[in-house]
């Protein structure tokens, strides 16, 4: 990575000397609720703080425009987008001395060099309807090699919202077009990632709202067929280069902390597990 991006993990982990509750974190949900509702972005000026949201925009299958009428062009890269990004900063924001703000997040395509200017790239891999390939990435490969050159010069990839074994199915494909000699392998709770910054003893189902609630989903929460789960590649010093959240939708988590109908200890769990995978990228 860039020079910049070295000193800025340092920076970094001095900033997150700080502890606080996921009581307080509830308690504000229900408190604040309407603390951001037709909030004036204005604000918080025009300055790039040192870290921005990156959310990434690849390539779709051609179904990928099917069904539901998408933003630019169809298919699921957006898909939350933007209040679950805004949300996720202001948490970040509210919960930690990180320099960010609920106004510094983006989209790039794949192959945009600024990529190689962040440590952190969000990408939501939604695939619809669930048990198909109508949607959903099918990298190209100027895509395989920006995303291969990104982890390798040390960005952290954070890969959310797929449902069920033929998505899994379809997420090792395309794990495989970028790394075809590394194995995606399953990480239990005692791993550091963890425990870096909050204590996560369980991975938690973060309900998606067409998926398990609301909109008529087609499962239940810990529904023992779509268990939690996060997979990961490693490099060859057993570093996380891509974490990969299933049957769990962090995104949704975020998206939805100030409605009322969402489930709190959802929103919590989303955002533990999400902090823990920012310090874990900068500190790692």
């Amino acid at each position: 990575m860039k020079n910049s991006n070295m000193i800025g993990r340092g920076m970094f982990i001095s900033f997150l000397m700080f502890s606080f509750s996921m009581s307080t974190l509830a308690q504000s949900k229900a408190e604040n609720a309407s603390d951001f509702d037709g909030e004036d972005f204005e604000i918080y000026g025009t300055v790039v703080t040192d870290f921005q949201w990156v959310r990434g925009q690849y390539t779709n299958y051609p179904g990928g425009g099917r069904g539901f009428s998408r933003r630019r062009g169809g298919g699921w890269w957006d898909t939350d987008f933007p209040d679950s990004d805004e949300n996720f900063l202001r948490g970040v924001q509210r919960y930690t001395n990180i320099d960010t703000n609920p106004k510094n997040y983006k989209h790039i395509e794949l192959t945009d060099q600024s990529l190689f200017e962040n440590i952190f790239l969000y990408m939501n891999w939604k695939r619809v309807p669930i048990g198909t390939s109508f949607s959903g990435p099918n990298f190209s490969e100027e895509e395989v090699k920006a995303l291969r050159e990104f982890m390798h010069r040390g960005g952290f990839v954070m890969v959310d919202d797929f449902w069920g074994e033929p998505h899994l199915d379809d997420m090792i494909s395309e794990v495989a077009k970028i790394f075809p000699e590394r194995e995606l392998v399953k990480l239990n709770t005692d791993h550091e990632l963890f425990h870096i910054f909050f204590d996560i003893d369980r991975v938690a189902q973060v309900p998606g709202r067409m998926v398990t609630w609301d909109y008529g989903g087609f499962l239940r929460m810990d529904d023992p067929s779509y268990p939690p789960e996060v997979y990961a590649i490693l490099d060859d010093d057993n570093r996380i280069m891509m974490v990969a959240n299933y049957n769990t939708d962090l995104g949704d988590g975020w998206e939805h902390t100030f409605y009322e109908g969402y489930p709190t200890q959802s929103t919590n769990d989303a955002y533990k597990i999400g902090i823990n995978f920012l310090i874990y990228a900068f500190s790692h």
